[in-house]
């Protein structure tokens, strides 16, 4: 085989150029007797024939069709990249792990190979390719990423095998006999709404360009010029599910790319400019923008006040406080220092306002730290900023806290069928003590409480978390398929929907919750979202959730810049939707989250219902152009 390799460059070295010396590919390991393997793809028509009318120089070279595949709506909608993936060439790690070992010296190789040189993301797909236990070969594309690797069985289908008599240049003497027959693949229903996908990507992108805008615009402010030196805004993430099952109905990661460079041979320079793999500079860009990370699974974002309705479920839940329970809030917490005690932390709201006392629902309107920082962390003698009549309380602590948050799914990947979803982080004393060698305090409790601290969620725990407040308790694992159905067109499987463990918390609390986020809308400043100025009856949170080094204003005080985030379901009385929205790096653009990412939610779901906001809005009705 590697002579004839050989001998096919050498009597061709001016027409075909090889990406592989052909001596590795001939002679991998992985490869079997009798088993072809591509050394040239998209060769020209010309000199296919040349090679086919001097077969018999060139033994055991054969010029074949192939298929290619193809991902025609992606250059329209660019956003499904992430969540189809794409083929590539089976890797020989993957080959190793997918075909049965012809004998216990090969198998005991190939479990050498395996744990040594696969990545992760390889050991998980290697061992569920050849599920049938129909062999793979060398030159097999499999699923890479996305869709097209976490279902490659199902997508997949069965090689064939036919048995062939030839002579010694491989020309047939006689007809061919089926051994096994081909199978088709089976193909996917998704649970995305194309047209709906596509509106929700215009959407985010709109929002994202206002939101660099309005930058640009504060940069030039003689107030804000440390925001002029902000990364342009490029990037966020819109999650659009159905609280009713779990169905994905829109998925927009941004920046994103299109799947097809990585099938497309013709688009190699695309793919390369993609990467940058031979421009430093630009590889440092392109490690700021990563469009080939999809986001809304992998990225990883402190969640903000979005986090406050599930602090609030779990302080009902624990008898921490009772719906009708006031908790004082005097805009801020004085907190002495556990070591020295004539030193305070300040532990305040954003506006630093003086809520009186309140309720877990006035909480949730006017998104008080104050009452969060209260019920997961107390206020008890630590505490010095409180009069001697003000109800104390011991709050949750971090084991309640950390151990509710878990109810919900945070700090375990959600389970949806895709390659490279994160698990997210919900800190609690071990880890800190480990990974900080400190130990957790008050002020980490009342940090965690509003969603700072070290805790990170990815956008889809968020928005799958929220939607079962939203339904009343049901807590479903995120879906992309509907259903399987074969080459035929019959359906041989309806996806149903994956319940986790309901959450142990009573209806009639989350009821609360839910009560608290409509009033944020309707009486609160999520004006965009309110009734008479979308058309539609929304109930949600917004986040705003700051990182980043410390940045110094022209008065010497530290600020830092901040995510938006707004998490909402309509109607309000039968949650049909449920939409989370991230805009990085625009929560201190002029209170960001209740002016991007409220109104950018509100016009997705506007969308979705095919609701245009009403005719004579009203009068303090925010604009949704600037």
């Amino acid at each position: 085989q590697t002579l004839t390799a050989f001998r096919l460059t050498r009597t061709y070295s001016d027409v075909l150029r090889l990406n592989d010396p052909i001596a590795p590919l001939v002679e991998r390991s992985t490869v079997r007797r009798y088993e072809t393997v591509t050394v040239k793809n998209d060769i020209t028509h010309d000199l296919a024939l040349v090679i086919s009318e001097n077969s018999a120089s060139l033994p055991g070279v054969v010029v074949i069709e192939d298929y290619r595949r193809r991902y025609p709506q992606s250059g329209r909608v660019p956003s499904i990249s992430h969540m189809l993936g794409y083929i590539g060439r089976i890797r020989e790690c993957q080959l190793a792990g997918a075909n049965p070992a012809s004998s216990w010296v090969d198998s005991l190789a190939d479990v050498v190979a395996h744990s040594t040189s696969c990545t992760a993301l390889e050991k998980r797909i290697a061992p569920a390719v050849s599920a049938d236990g129909v062999p793979y070969l060398a030159d097999d594309r499999i699923g890479q990423d996305g869709i097209e690797a976490s279902y490659e069985h199902e997508l997949r289908g069965d090689l064939g095998m036919q048995s062939l008599i030839v002579d010694a240049y491989d020309r047939p003497l006689g007809p061919s006999n089926s051994v096994r027959p081909v199978r088709d693949g089976n193909s996917l229903v998704l649970t995305i709404d194309l047209e709906f996908q596509r509106k929700t990507e215009e959407l985010l992108r709109r929002w994202l360009t206002i939101s660099d805008q309005r930058r640009v615009r504060l940069g030039q402010d003689p107030a804000t010029p440390w925001k002029g030196k902000y990364d342009p805004i490029t990037k966020g993430v819109a999650i659009a599910l159905d609280p009713r099952s779990g169905r994905i109905l829109a998925m927009v990661s941004l920046p994103t790319y299109d799947n097809n460079v990585w099938v497309d041979r013709a688009r190699s320079d695309e793919l390369q400019s993609l990467l940058h793999l031979d421009d430093p500079r630009a590889q440092a860009e392109l490690d700021k923008q990563a469009p080939l990370l999809d986001r809304a699974i992998g990225g990883t974002y402190p969640p903000g006040s979005t986090l406050k309705q599930f602090v609030g479920a779990i302080a009902l839940q624990e008898g921490v406080v009772a719906p009708s329970t006031l908790v004082r809030d005097p805009g801020k917490l004085l907190l002495q220092d556990q070591y020295v005690a004539s030193v305070t932390q300040t532990f305040p709201n954003s506006s630093s306002k003086d809520n009186q006392l309140i309720t877990i629902s006035d909480a949730l309107k006017v998104s008080s730290n104050v009452f969060f920082f209260t019920v997961a962390g107390g206020n008890g003698e630590g505490v010095v900023n409180l009069k001697p009549e003000d109800p104390r309380f011991d709050g949750l602590q971090i084991k309640r806290l950390s151990t509710g948050l878990g109810w919900f799914g945070f700090g375990m990947p959600t389970g949806v069928p895709l390659a490279g979803e994160a698990g997210g982080r919900v800190p609690n004393q071990s880890w800190k003590l480990k990974e900080k060698r400190e130990p957790w305090t008050t002020g980490d409790t009342y940090n965690m409480a509003i969603g700072q601290g070290n805790l990170e969620v990815t956008p889809l725990q968020l928005v799958t978390a929220a939607a079962a407040v939203a339904n009343g308790g049901t807590l479903y694992q995120p879906q992309l398929v509907r259903a399987v159905v074969d080459s035929s067109g019959a359906t041989l499987e309806d996806v149903q929907p994956v319940v986790a463990p309901r959450l142990p918390i009573d209806p009639a609390y989350l009821a609360v919750v839910r009560e608290g986020m409509r009033r944020s809308v309707t009486e609160g400043v999520n004006k965009a979202a309110r009734d008479d100025c979308s058309g539609l009856s929304i109930a949600g949170k917004t986040g705003t959730a700051e990182f980043g080094p410390p940045l110094f204003k022209p008065d010497g005080k530290i600020t830092r810049q901040s995510h938006s985030w707004f998490v909402g379901f309509a109607p309000y009385d039968n949650p049909q939707i449920e939409v989370v929205v991230l805009l990085e790096g625009t929560g201190d653009l002029n209170d960001g989250s209740a002016t991007l990412a409220v109104p950018a939610v509100t016009q997705i779901m506007q969308a979705y219902f095919n609701t245009t906001p009403p005719a004579s809005p009203a009068k303090d009705c925010p604009s949704l152009d600037k």
